[in-house]
């Protein structure tokens, strides 16, 4: 449950910067908002530049690296291939008296080891289906992470990743995740607002830029005419 937990954040994390980056992307793309939106919002973004420059790219840096690392297969670290051999080599104490032993802080426990059934083989065995599904995906994206982002190979690989490439890894995740939980502990989370409360909160900087900095700039420039001012006198 420790490393489920983990998981579960570093998932939540990595899911959020995607959705930031490509809430900055949409913020500029014509074809979405239309030119006039688009134009003003680039106009805005680039008056800070040294900032959302930089932000774009440690965004895209960071959720690419996570999201390699939650596919990775190290036995130094944790990521789904560790929760699934882990599991798997635990399996006999997931029991429902386990589960008895390590709910009982929880309302309605009675209820929830009576309907426990736990994870088994031929459950895992659907994880590493899914998985493997998508081998060819995850191998392009450690390719890209080692080649492009953990190391600037002078000699580069041609590495192509869709915006539909990555959606499909986090979904894989997604459901990994809920199945896990749901199997040895009576839970699943909900990640469908974390695409619009990522992209909403993206576009309300901008939208606080363009309406109120002109406001400060303008407070600005009229404390340093009085001070100008008070120093002629």
């Amino acid at each position: 449950m420790d490393y489920l937990k983990k998981l579960q954040n570093r998932y939540f994390f990595t899911l959020s910067a995607f959705y930031a980056y490509e809430g900055l992307m949409e913020l500029s793309a014509t074809n979405i908002i239309g030119k006039e939106e688009a134009d003003k919002n680039v106009e805005e973004m680039n008056k800070f530049n040294n900032f959302f420059g930089p932000s774009k790219e440690a965004l895209r840096v960071y959720f690419l690296l996570e999201l390699a690392k939650l596919f990775d297969a190290s036995d130094q670290s944790l990521h789904i291939d560790k929760i699934i051999n882990f599991t798997q080599s635990n399996i006999g104490r997931l029991s429902a008296s386990d589960f008895a032993e390590f709910s009982q802080d929880r309302q309605f426990v009675e209820e929830l080891v009576k309907n426990y059934r736990g994870i088994n083989n031929d459950d895992l065995q659907h994880i590493k289906s899914l998985i493997s599904q998508h081998a060819n995906t995850i191998q392009d994206l450690k390719t890209y992470r080692d080649k492009y982002l953990a190391h600037d190979d002078l000699i580069k690989v041609d590495v192509k990743l869709t915006q539909e490439n990555i959606k499909s890894l986090f979904e894989v995740i997604k459901k990994v995740l809920n199945l896990f939980s749901s199997k040895t502990d009576h839970s699943t989370t909900m990640y469908n607002h974390i695409e619009d409360r990522s992209k909403d909160e993206t576009k309300r900087i901008i939208e606080h830029l363009r309406r109120f900095e002109p406001y400060r700039l303008k407070e600005i420039e009229e404390q340093y005419q009085k001070e100008l001012e008070s120093y002629r006198k």
